[in-house]
């Protein structure tokens, strides 16, 4: 009975890391086939996802009060304003551009939705239940940000144990 909470705890701790392997299918497939608590792998998973956001959220904060990459973000930003405009881009990166326009829309909304003290929550609420924006991205942006560490782990832990625990009794739903 521990090794399955342990196992969902490393893989969630894992998955918060590399996306590319999520903890919803593991959570899925032990929820259906064993007799464990929803609730109880749902919060597990959740910890351990909350744990790595955090960890990330604390990384990308502390890069973002470094001195260095501040100087470094100083000196490409004058390097960029003395630039002179070249030849106009040719076809391929003028249909590359337009392709990417509706996602740097998307973008730059977001960021200034999360830019706003009363949206930050809500969206970081909404990131972490929904996956929409996508966590990771959202935990990186908020180290930015003035959110309180605790008011980041409270605000993920709510918003992921929600998510975890209702998709830990999807298997019992359909079965």
């Amino acid at each position: 009975m521990i090794a399955a909470y342990v196992s969902t705890f490393l893989t969630a701790l894992w998955s918060a890391f590399v996306p590319v392997t999520p903890i919803e299918p593991y959570l899925v497939t032990l929820a259906a086939v064993t007799d464990h608590s929803a609730i109880g792998l749902g919060l597990t998973a959740a910890v351990g996802q909350t744990i790595g956001k955090t960890l990330i959220f604390l990384g990308a904060r502390g890069v973002f009060h470094s001195e260095r990459v501040k100087r470094w973000v100083h000196r490409l930003s004058e390097h960029r304003s003395r630039r002179t405009p070249g030849r106009p881009p040719g076809p391929v990166v003028r249909q590359i551009r337009a392709l990417g326009r509706p996602l740097r829309r998307a973008a730059a909304k977001l960021t200034e939705l999360l830019e706003r003290p009363a949206l930050t929550l809500p969206i970081l609420f909404l990131s972490a239940f929904a996956g929409l924006p996508p966590l990771l991205a959202t935990s990186i942006y908020i180290a930015g940000t003035k959110v309180r560490t605790p008011v980041f782990v409270i605000a993920c832990l709510i918003g992921r144990s929600a998510r975890f625990i209702a998709i830990a009794y999807a298997p019992q739903l359909i079965l």
